[in-house]
């Protein structure tokens, strides 16, 4: 038996999901089920399947020290976190994958799964991802076909040339796939309802490491020559070797150059749809969503006897079919029917819930505008803790800042601001220039113009300090890093 890796897609941003997901807080990331995040629950349900050290995550530079902070609990090394310096869509993502694994491995068999799916069911998932997984030994690239339960215009689908024939040397019936179909419309969609033989396209792919670059030099020819020329290292060892704690050397990063030559384009697109190697296997009763709009999430809420999703602080009369999510704020609601109300700190939605989908316009839009609240939350998430802007205006910006036990800010120096500093928690060891200084809660601290300075937390406790800015420019961009602990 081949060994089996897992390839986890965590790159996306999820903008459906505004006002909770942000650029630098993408869907993937947001606990929106459960009391993990998407990323957390995919990592969960397949390490039955897979050891920690097999497990890859293939995601967006920014979101570096989130995700390295959510999956320590899982034991996933740091260095199986592929970074992309942009996102090129779905098969640069799994070609580079499928490289650094052959690279070692040749014969191994990739699980590829997004991150910020849901599945009511995991011990049946991974019951037909090992059968996935035979069928791929005879290479074969498997995809996990949803059996549909409704006309649905919001998957793609996949037609089957032969429902229930399996024509692999394993035992496993797997269909042949005959071709991948766009969403369709109402119309069409109850025609593949009733007519059979059509499933909704997962994302969730299965087959070897090697299959796979072989389909995208045929089918990819410019992606696999650039592929070819990114410099790999072995990462894991095989079988019979050192543990992989002790294996050398370390992986090399992504080459930027070579990676922004590369043209977008799904994996779907550029190989599967061409390919003569494809299979299906169907998949029943999974409790499968792809969580792809609030619509999709209230789904899979619990609700009221009216069909209601109220969380957080919510008041209701008389409302059907409606979710309100409160992060911060009394949202009292009345007499409403099939709307989606979701409240965080700095901005609010209320949205028919048949039009949940064009939540993404509206994103589209605050871009337009320039307006910050499309790339980040008011309480904004860092490798050392976190800062919440709590007022600004002309001349003058207020943080609360929170700093982790242990941590540091890099040693840095703003060149158009001065900042003044006041401890409201725990203890903080301060660097200006040359001079290292204490301060505990209500004591000050000034830090000029150009000062080189530096806030640490030596302390087992969070500290937290007031921070105001003062200046005529005050963006994140004015900060020259001279050292820090986070290689930013």
């Amino acid at each position: 038996m081949s060994r089996i890796y897992a390839v986890v897609l965590a790159g996306g941003v999820g903008s459906r999901f505004w006002p909770m997901s942000r650029e630098l807080e993408p869907k993937q990331l947001l606990c929106l089920h459960g009391g993990q995040s998407l990323l957390q629950n995919t990592v969960a349900r397949i390490l039955p399947l897979v050891r920690p050290e097999d497990v890859l995550i293939v995601a967006n530079q920014q979101y570096k020290f989130q995700i390295q902070e959510q999956l320590r609990q899982f034991g996933v090394p740091e260095a199986n976190i592929i970074l992309e310096p942009q996102g090129k869509n779905t098969a640069p993502a799994i070609g580079y994958a499928a490289w650094r694994i052959a690279s070692s491995d040749p014969d191994a068999v990739m699980l590829v799964l997004p991150a910020d799916n849901y599945i009511g069911n995991e011990a049946k998932l991974r019951a037909i991802l090992k059968q996935a997984v035979t069928v791929a030994q005879d290479d074969k690239l498997v995809t996990i076909g949803i059996v549909p339960t409704r006309p649905h215009t919001g998957y793609g689908y996949i037609k089957i040339k032969s429902p229930g024939h399996h024509v692999t040397k394993s035992p496993v019936k797997a269909s042949k796939v005959e071709k991948f179909v766009e969403k369709p419309d109402r119309k069409t969609a109850e025609k593949y309802l009733k007519h059979g033989g059509y499933y909704w396209n997962s994302g969730m792919f299965i087959w070897k490491a090697s299959v796979i670059l072989d389909e995208i030099k045929s089918y990819l020819p410019k992606l696999y020559k650039t592929l070819s020329l990114m410099p790999v290292e072995e990462v894991w060892p095989r079988p019979g070797r050192l543990p992989v704690e002790e294996a050398e050397p370390r992986p090399k990063d992504i080459d930027a150059n070579l990676w922004k030559t590369i043209t977008p384009i799904s994996i779907d697109y550029g190989v599967l749809e061409k390919s003569k190697k494809g299979m299906v296997i169907p998949a029943k009763d999974l409790g499968w969503s792809d969580l792809g709009s609030w619509s999709a999430l209230s789904d899979i809420q619990k609700k009221d006897a009216a069909g209601n999703v109220l969380e957080g602080d919510c008041l209701d009369l008389d409302s059907r079919n409606t979710t309100v999510l409160s992060q911060s704020h009394l949202i009292a609601t009345i007499g409403l029917k099939d709307v989606v109300v979701v409240d965080t700190e700095d901005a609010l939605l209320v949205c028919d819930k048949n039009r949940t989908e064009d939540v993404k316009q509206v994103v589209s839009r605050i871009k337009e505008h320039k307006r910050p609240e499309h790339f980040s939350h008011k309480t904004v998430k860092r490798p050392w803790g976190s800062y919440t802007i709590i007022n600004h205006g002309d001349g003058f910006k207020v943080k609360l800042v929170v700093i982790a036990p242990k941590k540091r800010l890099s040693l840095q120096r703003h060149l158009k601001r001065s900042e003044h500093w006041v401890v409201v928690e725990g203890e903080a060891k301060i660097t200006v220039d040359r001079d290292v200084f204490y301060r505990k809660a209500n004591e000050s601290i000034y830090v000029p113009k150009k000062g080189v300075h530096r806030l640490e937390n030596a302390t087992a406790k969070p500290l937290k300090i007031v921070e105001v800015q003062c200046g005529a420019y005050l963006e994140e961009d004015d900060i020259e890093r001279l050292e820090d602990d986070f290689t930013r």
